[in-house]
Parts: structure tokens; sequence; C-alpha cells
């Protein structure tokens, strides 16, 4: 099969659409962006941009002819929405579609009727229905928490003010792998296609525990001391979904059920001891290679 040279990614912009359209940029893909608007972004000239309407198939099939491959980085609602872009690919003709996952968790079969995690269950099914049918193919990819997330804020270790508070015991296990190297592995994804056709693949650059962080911290700088507390994952969640059962939707709600369940370590399948590493070209990332990020977070 003629292997993919025009790609279409829709989410270009947050936090991970400017680093996956940076690698296929770089990796010599024909790219083209579809947008709401072109004025709110600017993009590389080499970047064809198409203003579409994410709610018309018509639009986006317009907007998707003579394109191989889509990758979709939409999030919060338009993750469920996405039913448009899979119905626009089919009748464009595009034989790839990446649906916007991007997770630790999110295959969990216990996981499918939670909020955050419901919409992709459905986007999932839907993308294998039609790939049963012939329509097209499909790939997920899981690839753990964002490092760069888990470092930007006082998520695992709060570096600013040397506190901790530990889920569970601390020792549970959470891939992550860093937001360009995401974008390294969708091109890994396209580049490789029959490997990577309908099914998950799964990147790990590290695995975390915060009592691995604490260790690392403690080494690199004993003169600094830390204030730990504990609590469980288990309760984190129920909260979150009690207050979803009386209607709360709101963001530290979600937040409660994310914490919930990816930072629950193995109870839910955060941490992947066999990936597609090799296959996408990721490099774990080296013990000194972490003690660089923690160092600079202690500076």
């Amino acid at each position: 099969m003629a292997r993919i040279q025009s790609v279409a990614i829709a989410g270009a912009s947050g936090s991970l659409g400017p680093h996956v359209l940076k690698a296929l940029v770089d990796a010599n893909f024909s790219v083209t962006v579809l947008t709401r608007s072109r004025k709110a972004e600017t993009y590389d000239a080499s970047v064809k941009v198409i203003e579409v309407d994410y709610g018309s198939v018509e639009s986006l099939t317009a907007a998707l002819k003579g394109i191989d491959g889509l990758v979709s980085t939409v999030a919060g609602e338009s993750i469920e929405h996405q039913t448009v872009l899979v119905d626009a690919a089919i009748a464009a003709g595009v034989r790839r579609f990446i649906p916007s996952e991007y997770g630790c968790c999110t295959t969990n079969p216990e996981l499918k009727a939670f909020p955050v995690y419901a919409p992709m269950f459905k986007i999932r099914q839907y993308l294998q229905e039609q790939a049963k049918a012939g329509m097209l193919t499909w790939t997920v990819l899981t690839c753990g928490a964002f490092l760069e997330f888990l470092f930007g804020g006082p998520i695992l270790m709060d570096f600013a003010n040397h506190k901790a508070t530990l889920f569970d015991e601390g020792d549970n296990r959470i891939s992550s792998t860093s937001l360009p190297n995401i974008g390294k592995a969708i091109v890994g994804i396209f580049t490789n296609f029959a490997a990577t056709q309908n099914r998950v693949v799964q990147t790990s650059e590290v695995i975390l525990t915060q009592n691995g962080l604490l260790r690392t911290a403690e080494g690199l700088r004993p003169d600094i001391k830390w204030e730990t507390n504990k609590v469980q994952t288990s309760m984190i969640l129920k909260e979150g979904l009690d207050e979803v059962r009386v209607g709360d939707f709101s963001t530290p709600v979600i937040m409660k059920i994310l914490a919930g369940t990816a930072l629950a370590g193995n109870r839910y399948g955060s941490a992947f001891d066999g990936t597609d590493n090799e296959l996408l070209g990721i490099r774990i990332l080296s013990e000194e290679g972490l003690k660089e990020i923690v160092a600079g977070k202690l500076a």
C-alpha cells in the first residue's frame, strides 16, 4: 500500500497540537491544518490552512479531499463530536484516522461509563465499526500523562513549596511522555502504516512514582526538607463521581475523576511495561535525564 504522504490535523492549537504539527512538518509530510478561523494562529509557510465548520460533514469532506491521514488533537467537549470528523474522513477517502485520546488508562473497560472516558470509548467503538466495514483504518495512541503537565504544576510534587501530596502510599506507577515525543509517535504511526493499523499503540518515555521523585529530589538537594501527606485515590474518585451524580461537571470535579484513575497506578493500568516505543522511534528518558528535569525544578 502506498505510504501516507498528506496529513491533516484537527486541533493544531492548544497544548498538544503545535507539537504534533511541528513533528509532521519536520518529517516532510504535506500538512493541512483544519481551523475554525485562520486569523487565530499563524503557521509555517509550508502548511496549508483551511477554515472549516467542525459541525458539518460537507465542510470537512471538502477540506479532506486528497488527504491520506487525519490526526485529531481536539479537547474537551469536542472529543465526543469526532464522529463528524470520522464521517468526513470516510467520505473524502482518508485512509487512517488517529482520534484524540492520548492518556494513561483511557482503554480500561472499567472506565467506559465514566465522565472524560465515555466519549473516548464512543469514538473508538465507532472507528472499530467503520474499520470492520472497510471504510478506513484507525490507530489510538496511549502515551501516559504529558510529562510537561506532571512537572509544570503541583500534580505529583510541589517543587516551589517543597510539598508532596502522595496518592495512596506514593508508589503508584504512571507512564509519561513529553509533548514533542507524542508528536514524534504520531509520525511513527503514519510511517508504519501496516504495523499500527486498527489497534492501540503505547508509548512511555518514563515510568514515574512520587516516592521515586522524592528520593531523586532529596539526593540532589539534601538541604531541602519535604512536607508530605497522603490521600487515597479511591476516595478522590468517589468524591468526583458523587459530585457528577448530582449534576456537577465543573473542572475541579473532572480533575478528581482524572486523579482518582490516572494517578491510581496499576489499579487502572496507568503504567505501560510493554510499549511500541521502538516501532514509533521513542527513546526512554534516562535516569540522568530525569535528574536534570528534577534539578531544574529545584533551582
